[in-house]
This record gives structure tokens, C-alpha cells and sequence, in this order.
């Protein structure tokens, strides 16, 4: 009765060790893939935010030398749909 006792107990706590490990071994998974999904977010988002600011400064460059190399005239007419009298 006692032998039965102890095997049952005993195939009790490695079931359990087992359920447990394969949880255990599930939130592992679940944590680095969302790491790593994360990790992967931000340069996605570093990229973005780059390109955005590359785009910026090369129509800024283009438009300053839009400007810079139109006649006064031209600007005038151009200033002129802007402004409000």
C-alpha cells in the first residue's frame, strides 16, 4: 500500500515538473518573440522617422535654392497669391 502511495506521489510530482517546465519553456518563447518583434518595431520606426527627415531637408535644399536662383520679379508675382492686403 505504501509502494503504491510512493509511485503515485511520484508520477504526481513528475507529471507536474513536466507541465510545469513546458509553461515555463512557452513564457520563454512568448517573451523573446515579443522582444524581438519589439526590437524590431523601433528600427522599423527609426527608419521612418530618417527617411521623413531626409525628405524634409532635400525639399527644403530645393525649394531655398528655388528662391535663391529666381528673379525678384518672379518672387514678387509668387508672394503676391501669399499675402493678404
Amino acid at each position: 500500500m505504501m509502494g503504491l502511495i510512493t509511485s503515485m506521489l511520484a508520477g504526481l510530482s513528475r507529471r507536474v515538473a513536466l507541465w510545469f517546465s513546458l509553461g515555463l519553456a512557452l513564457m520563454v518563447a512568448l517573451a523573446i518573440t515579443w522582444r524581438r518583434g519589439r526590437a524590431a518595431g523601433k528600427a522599423a520606426y527609426a527608419t521612418r522617422r530618417a527617411e521623413a527627415r531626409i525628405r524634409g531637408l532635400t525639399t527644403s535644399r530645393d525649394i531655398r535654392h528655388e528662391v535663391e536662383t529666381s528673379d525678384p520679379a518672379d518672387l514678387d508675382r509668387r508672394l503676391d497669391r501669399w499675402m493678404r492686403d
